[in-house]
């Protein structure tokens, strides 16, 4: 799709092209997960209230999994956007054997604590007896989850999008027509119970995996590429792991709280997340679709539909989860006996589904902020709101509220939502004041945006330390050769190019958060400039001679013979003198701003190529500029042309 499409049409228009695919197969997704309950409960109570105590344990499990694919579709997304392809090839044939090793880690882990963990959360042995039947198939039979994860991350960062949708279609297909089969003992099958609803959501897993297969199993590399490359999907998946990780210990938590009432109140909280599941569609496609249209507005410095887009799709989930409320409120005993006929959780259930139906308005905010953070490259703050919800307010105020009685209890959630919503009500204004979002926009250079006249020759990247006066010595260079010098021109022609706003290319590596910095790098926006910008160095340096400074250019134009790969150093000292002549720093200043530049430097870099920023191995030239930034010009120019010769 034409990214200019997320930039000129209506907003209401974009989401409505983009949302259907995205609610169709999350609408098998929450049937598969209704209908496993349904059975499940037609066939005892016992098993029902299993299914609520090993749900965070699936939900650690779907973490882990998809967050190491997040990882690696990360990192093959920006080495196939720097045209790495060989490299991305690399990291999807690791992607096998490392979602082998999480599987085996997983499924010993869960096996010999399966008893344990389920004594941890009630006293009664059938309900025991069916957490350890259950949970002990679905986890140790748990590779078709991890294969599939993986290999649907592969094609998704290839752009197919379509394989890994008819895969999660399928394996739910295949789940929701097994289980009655397989719990009931029908056509001829064993009647197997709650073992039989464990079964059918392993074959799913199975067939989801099989069908992702043939596209998404690649080569494994060399062995000695394993450390550095699993390093780096750890690194970039981490996070992902670690929030969705979030869930896992919130709910376990609320478990372990309504296990001190009963069991019921344990079945009635898992009830509540398995219609939850359903009405959920319509804001979960929404946080989905919403992402690439906000990303693209605003680092195109659109604010006013990113802002749009924002309104549009509360307005539009608080519409859509007030419907849910209302059948909260006026339909629960309906609702709840669709799984269940036990009197005390039809009688629990009333009052907790009314309670936590109020809190379905704030919700939308509560969970459309940290989307809305993240498509901004906010990174940390859509994290934080994450963490306030799922590990600050959900389970201390779960314990408070539950001194005063169990019915208090499910006051847990408005609270909590309404909470949430208002610390990203106020980071937002946070965001509405910063100088890239409220200041004036400046018209594009006219003169900026066409490429220099050059000749046939030499292209000298330059990478430098801050303060070591790379920039300087790059344009004495090209004075010296009589050839094109690149540094904000090539911001604007890449600006020019993508649409995107000059400032937001040229502060990338800048704007990145000290926390979290792969994550913000990772970011669609950023990710979409990256693009942009590489595509830019790679026309500049076909259009002839040229020296460009920065931008990780000598990685960009890696495998061409006619470039010169510089990296300009300096002491520490003699930089922080010309940090004060330059721009009248401090030395404390200077220091600080030193640190804090080459590690964004660094960042980045590592970032675009893998490697190590300033590592002489991948320059040909590695010169101290402390000699004198003339002197220094006139070598680098010398070397060339004995170069050219």
């Amino acid at each position: 799709m034409d990214t200019n499409f997320f930039g000129t049409e209506r907003i209401s228009k974009i989401l409505l092209k983009l949302a259907p695919p995205v609610m169709f197969a999350q609408l098998i997704q929450a049937l598969y997960n209704i209908v496993d309950s349904l059975f499940v409960g037609r066939f005892s109570e016992s098993g029902l209230t299993a299914l609520s105590i090993i749900y965070p344990l699936q939900l650690l499990m779907i973490a882990l999994a998809v967050g190491t694919g997040v990882g690696i579709n990360t990192v093959m997304a920006a080495r196939l956007g720097t045209g790495e392809r060989d490299k991305a090839e690399e990291y999807a044939g690791v992607g096998t054997p490392l979602a082998g090793v999480l599987w085996l880690i997983f499924a010993a882990a869960c096996y010999a604590i399966m008893p344990a963990y389920a004594r941890m959360s009630t006293n009664s042995e059938a309900v025991i007896a069916d957490v350890i039947a259950y949970g002990r198939i679905v986890c140790v039979f748990s590779f078709g989850l991890f294969f599939e994860s993986i290999w649907t991350k592969v094609l998704q960062a290839h752009g197919d999008m379509r394989t890994p949708m008819v895969a999660q279609i399928a394996g739910a297909i295949t789940n929701i027509v097994l289980d009655p089969l397989l719990i009931f003992g029908l056509l001829g099958l064993p009647r197997m119970g709650i073992s039989g609803a464990a079964v059918a959501t392993v074959a799913g897993q199975i067939v989801a995996a099989l069908i992702v297969m043939k596209k998404g199993l690649r080569k494994s590399p060399a062995l000695a590429v394993y450390p550095g490359h699993v390093a780096t999907i750890f690194r970039l998946g981490m996070p992902n792991i670690l929030m969705q990780s979030a869930y896992t210990f919130y709910i376990f938590g609320l478990n372990m709280i309504l296990a001190r009432f009963s069991d019921q109140a344990v079945t009635v909280l898992g009830l509540y997340y398995k219609w939850q599941t359903f009405f959920f569609i319509p804001l979960g496609s929404m946080q989905t679709c919403i992402v690439p249209v906000i990303s693209y507005n605003y680092a195109a410095r659109s604010i006013d539909r990113c802002k749009k887009t924002l309104l549009e799709s509360i307005v539009f989930g608080m519409i859509l989860m007030f419907c849910g409320a209302l059948c909260f409120e006026f339909l629960p005993e309906q609702m709840l006996r669709v799984f269940s006929s036990d009197e005390l959780v039809i009688d629990i259930g009333k009052v907790a589904f009314r309670i936590i139906g109020v809190s379905f308005i704030p919700l939308v905010t509560s969970l459309i902020f940290p989307v809305f953070f993240q498509a901004v490259g906010s990174s940390l703050k859509s994290s934080m709101l994450t963490v306030v919800r799922t590990v600050v307010l959900f389970v201390p105020l779960g314990f408070l509220f539950s001194r005063f009685g169990l019915n208090f209890f499910w006051l847990t959630f408005p609270f909590t939502d309404t909470i949430t919503s208002l610390v990203g009500l106020h980071f937002y204004r946070q965001f509405l004041a910063k100088d890239y979002v409220s200041g004036p926009i400046k018209a594009d250079d006219g003169d900026a945006v066409a490429l220099k006249p050059s000749r046939p020759g030499v292209i000298i990247t330059i990478a430098r330390e801050h303060g070591s006066s790379g920039k300087r010595i790059g344009k004495l260079v090209a004075q010296e050769l009589g050839i094109p010098f690149y540094y904000k021109e090539m911001i604007a022609l890449a600006a020019h190019e993508s649409g995107l706003d000059a400032e937001f290319i040229s502060n990338i590596h800048k704007d990145a958060p000290v926390v979290m910095r792969d994550l913000y790098l990772s970011s669609r926006a950023v990710q979409h400039a990256i693009r942009a910008q590489d595509k830019i160095i790679r026309k500049i340096a076909d259009n002839g001679s040229c020296v460009i400074v920065g931008r990780a250019a000598d990685h960009v134009l890696r495998g061409r013979e006619d470039v010169v790969r510089v990296f300009v150093h300096a002491p520490t000292d003699f930089r922080i003198r010309r940090l004060a002549e330059v721009y009248g720093d401090t030395p404390q200043q200077a220091a600080r701003n030193i640190r804090r530049s080459d590690k964004a430097r660094a960042a980045y870099y590592k970032h675009i190529s893998g490697n190590r920023w300033g590592d002489t191995r991948h320059y040909e030239l590695s010169i101290d500029s402390s000699a004198g930034i003339e002197h220094t010009a006139h070598v680098i120019a010398q070397y060339v042309r004995g170069r050219e010769v």
